[in-house]
């Protein structure tokens, strides 16, 4: 299986011959698709409750993508490329744990808890961009290619996660509530208006 990873890392990462924008355009889906992603969720969150809901999904998701990759990075140090002296590592790291790729495994959380929404679309093109991060992350030399399944994997099962067991109940207690307050806020208005009538 590892030479697998091996081979498919070397087919896949940057050489020293590529044209420099392609170097650019993988540090820009490795820097900033990830960050423009959780943005764009947030301004269509400024408009409707739904996207509100998908929004505070997205983000519990991420954060407990985190936890998971960080957790896992301290019981399995499994190195990067780097370590084994593989291809070009075009972004500093380091030789500290690579698995699964925390940068995957946060984007595809935050693709996949857009599941959630009635359409499909913005799951779809969220996914497109985590995508984009995956390739760029092996591209640019510092994940091998079983760091971004296993990352992708970890991502959608979070997100699964985090929308059945957190948003979800959390969504419909505050629902819950909601309808209590004006049911006694209805009874309130009723009361006062009987007195008014007496």
């Amino acid at each position: 299986m590892q030479g697998l990873d091996f081979a498919l890392f070397r087919l896949i990462n940057a050489s020293a011959t590529v044209p420099p924008w392609s170097l650019r355009f993988a540090e820009f889906c490795s820097d900033l698709l990830p960050a423009l992603l959780t943005l764009a969720i947030g301004v269509c969150a400024l408009f409707s409750r739904r996207w509100r809901y998908a929004l505070f999904t997205v983000l519990l998701s991420v954060l407990a993508a985190w936890i998971v990759v960080s957790l896992i990075r301290m019981v399995a140090p499994i190195p990067r490329p780097a370590y084994y002296g593989l291809g070009i590592q075009w972004v500093p790291q380091g030789v500290r744990p690579g698995f699964p790729s925390m940068h995957a495994a946060g984007t595809f959380a935050a693709a996949f808890a857009l599941w959630c929404l009635p359409s499909r679309v913005p799951m779809l093109a969220a996914l497109v961009v985590a995508a984009l991060v995956a390739w760029s992350r092996v591209y640019l030399g510092l994940h091998f290619p079983s760091d971004i399944v296993a990352a992708t994997m970890l991502g959608a099962l979070v997100a699964i996660l985090v929308e059945r067991g957190a948003s979800r109940p959390m969504s419909q207690a505050a629902s819950g509530a909601l309808v209590a307050r004006r049911r006694s806020a209805r009874l309130r208005l009723r009361r006062a208006a009987s007195l008014n009538t007496d």
